[in-house]
């Protein structure tokens, strides 16, 4: 289903797609939201940390944040918070690496580590009684989200109800050449930088298990991607991490109630990233493209208490559309 394109009230002097972007997830503040945490170790010797916000509702929403993102960030709390308030426990988990501690692999995430997902949801299943589960993903976690959901192979992903996703490059190949293009070239720097801090710490623990200089001399994503990830995860090249990581690949075979809400000026997404052909023909597969809000903003009122965005979400769930 192909939804109308609400539009976004953004003040006037957010008048880019850039600054619809920045000044809500930089100055925004959401207060009251206190996590309890619980971390669980992995098949692989590793562990992954679970941030809880429970009102002892029997309907969780299991939340996945974005590239270099956590459970701290505005757009995480802001979602816990309405979704409390409106009967829903959350659990925001961390990929590996993005608590606040080093995961103990040498490898940590990637953008279709699905794997971890589907371990999060087996964990809860096994250990939680709650009757009705939900997702949300936000950027690079709403494409593991939808890959998650469209991979046909998670038996854990039978239970979940619904999903929404937002913000999200599901086309990696042309998403990571808009990365360098432009004003673009910001986002890229700052995500490359986080990145490489990342595998700098990685060589005092493993110091002979990687080409650190290769790496570290990465100039964008697309570099770091190739020289690595694709290794450390076993993809063959980047191409064929692109192919298989990205939701683009998965979401003709979603069979759970998706909404996938991508704005009309993301500065990080390209035309291949709204896929308004598929949402028309799709049961399951819903998109909407509001006017304006840029990634992950949506903001209507910086003081306000719940954007347009996390409004949006909860009557989703609460109304199922």
């Amino acid at each position: 289903m192909l939804y109308s394109s609400p539009i976004i009230k953004s003040p006037k002097w957010l008048y880019t797609k850039h600054l619809q972007t920045i000044i809500p997830n930089v100055y925004r503040k959401v207060e009251g939201v206190t996590y309890q945490r619980e971390r669980i170790s992995t098949w692989d010797e590793d562990f992954l940390d679970l941030d809880w916000s429970c009102i002892g509702s029997s309907k969780l929403i299991i939340i996945s944040h974005g590239f270099e993102g956590s459970s701290e960030r505005v757009y995480a709390k802001g979602l816990t918070k309405i979704l409390n308030a409106n009967n829903f426990d959350v659990c925001a988990w961390n990929f590996r690496g993005c608590s606040g501690e080093d995961n103990l692999q040498l490898y940590s995430y990637h953008s279709g580590k699905t794997d971890d997902l589907d371990w999060v949801v087996q964990h809860i299943l096994k250990t939680k009684s709650y009757n009705e589960l939900y997702m949300i993903g936000i950027s690079m976690g709403g494409n593991m989200t939808m890959k998650y959901l469209g991979e046909e192979k998670w038996d854990s992903a039978q239970k979940i109800i619904s999903a929404v996703t937002v913000s999200v490059p599901i086309h990696y190949e042309t998403s990571f050449k808009h990365l360098i293009k432009g004003w673009n070239r910001v986002y890229e720097y700052r995500f490359t930088k986080q990145v490489k801090n990342k595998v700098a710490q990685k060589q005092h623990k493993f110091p002979n298990e990687m080409n650190y200089k290769h790496i570290l001399e990465s100039k964008n994503l697309w570099e770091f991607t190739e020289r690595c990830t694709v290794p450390l995860h076993g993809f063959k090249n980047i191409e064929d991490y692109n192919k298989k990581v990205q939701a683009s690949t998965y979401i003709k075979n979603i069979q759970t109630p998706t909404l996938l809400i991508n704005a009309d000026n993301d500065p990080l997404l390209t035309k291949e990233c709204y896929p308004i052909q598929l949402a028309k023909h799709s049961k399951y597969f819903h998109l909407e493209i509001p006017i304006g809000g840029g990634h992950v903003g949506f903001c209507e009122d910086i003081k306000e208490e719940h954007n347009w965005l996390e409004k949006r979400i909860a009557n989703y769930f609460l109304k199922g559309a």
